[in-house]
């Protein structure tokens, strides 16, 4: 009797459980229309570009004090192995591929800011600092510094991004890293920018100095010559919102080699990128590097040598030439509902140099994605990526992985 009682209960447990979330879902999906202009104020773009506003924190002195950032909880599951579980980072593929795969819960990407304004100086400069952190600094979610930098006027004094970077064509992406080929990083500079006209601006900036190259032991790395950048931007179409940008890169790599001879090799490059806009749902956003020695400021290599190499018997470092390239077309079905698809490709010289077998050749990433705005602060997305490396003795490795993203923007 006990028993039926039990499984009776059981059944009306069930379906009072079901009702509840056939209402839930019901009520949900109701209220799931295009209520404002949700998609276009949340994407990546937006976000990394701190084109997004906090709220006031304080307004005394002649300062305002704002605070903004957001908390991004990823769901990630790898069907492959891979290095970097909590970015798709296509050098960190084992080669050959492992199938052994790896689900990884992480709410490392959130970050957090704060910006202060200062009133105009006498000559109407306006004065701006930053301080910005993500929780990249460890597994567990340590703060790590990002952005730290006053801008006064036309002058830029800290660490932001670099200058040779196009900080203004973000793919609407969920995953951390982006595009393996996209030249992306941030550098303590001093840069000053000229509005040439309403739709033409110039920048020139000298930037944190240091080779990221693998030498002997015997070697040492010198840091004397600043990185020297310069770029053009034009911007065109309705409001300016489009534009071509061109970059140029000098990056002198200071080294001391065996016979403790101070020598200096000259990487330099060209960055030619965009964020045009097809119509009010479609975007196309592109990036062509070319050049020598500059692997540093490449996404997916940078710290892994591949500026320059030299080996035992050498007297000077060679540079590493490497293209790296990637395309991607943002479109919204509705105001809240939008898709991203694009595909990245990064190429080094690496098999026509004496460099040890096995040695990374190339690394392709492709991804694509589908977001719903809930309003213009919350936003899910789930995503699937592939990656793939190739070594120098033709050997490769790759990984497919799926993701699912929740993200409140406050």
């Amino acid at each position: 009797m006990i028993a039926r009682s039990t499984r009776c209960s059981r059944v009306y447990l069930s379906v009072a459980f079901t009702v509840v979330l056939l209402y839930i879902m019901t009520t949900r999906v109701s209220a799931q229309t295009d209520t404002a202009e949700n998609g276009r104020g949340l994407t990546r773009n937006m976000i990394e570009g701190g084109k997004t506003q906090g709220f006031l924190f304080t307004d005394v002195k002649g300062i305002r004090l704002q605070f903004s950032g957001y908390v991004q909880a990823d769901f990630i599951h790898d069907f492959k192995e891979i290095g970097n579980i909590h970015a798709m980072q296509p050098s960190t593929i084992p080669v050959p591929s492992l199938s052994d795969g790896n689900t990884a819960f992480t709410v490392r990407q959130s970050r957090f800011a704060f910006t202060a304004f200062g009133a105009p100086d006498a000559k109407g400069r306006a004065l701006k600092a930053v301080l910005e952190f993500d929780l990249w600094g460890s597994l567990s979610g340590a703060p790590r510094l990002r952005h730290a930098y006053i801008q006064h006027g036309k002058w830029t004094f800290g660490q932001y991004w670099s200058n040779f970077m196009d900080d203004d064509n973000w793919p609407n992406i969920m995953d951390y890293w982006g595009p393996n080929s996209y030249v992306w990083t941030r550098q303590v500079q001093l840069r000053f920018t000229q509005q040439l006209s309403p739709s033409m601006k110039f920048s020139v900036s000298a930037e944190q100095p240091g080779g990221d190259v693998s030498i002997p032991a015997s070697w040492s790395n010198r840091t004397v010559y600043p990185d020297v950048t310069a770029a053009f931007q034009k911007n065109f179409g309705k409001n300016n919102i489009s534009h071509i940008r061109l970059a140029g890169l000098l990056h002198p790599i200071d080294y001391r080699n065996a016979d403790s001879t101070k020598k200096t090799s000259i990487g330099a490059a060209f960055n030619l990128s965009g964020n045009i806009t097809l119509s009010k749902n479609d975007d196309i956003k592109f990036q062509f590097a070319y050049g020598t020695g500059y692997g540093k400021y490449s996404e997916d290599i940078s710290g892994e040598g591949l500026d320059g190499y030299a080996g035992v018997n050498d007297k000077s470092i060679t540079n590493i030439n490497m293209l790296a390239t990637w395309l991607y077309y943002d479109h919204f079905w509705t105001k809240s509902l939008g898709s991203t698809i694009g595909y990245g490709y990064l190429k080094l010289n690496t098999a026509d140099l004496n460099m040890p077998a096995g040695t990374l050749k190339a690394t392709h990433y492709a991804s694509f994605n589908t977001t719903y705005y809930f309003t213009s602060f919350f936003k899910i997305a789930g995503e699937v990526l592939y990656g793939k490396r190739e070594n120098t003795d033709d050997k490769s490795g790759d990984d497919i992985r799926a993701q699912f993203s929740a993200f409140f923007k406050f």
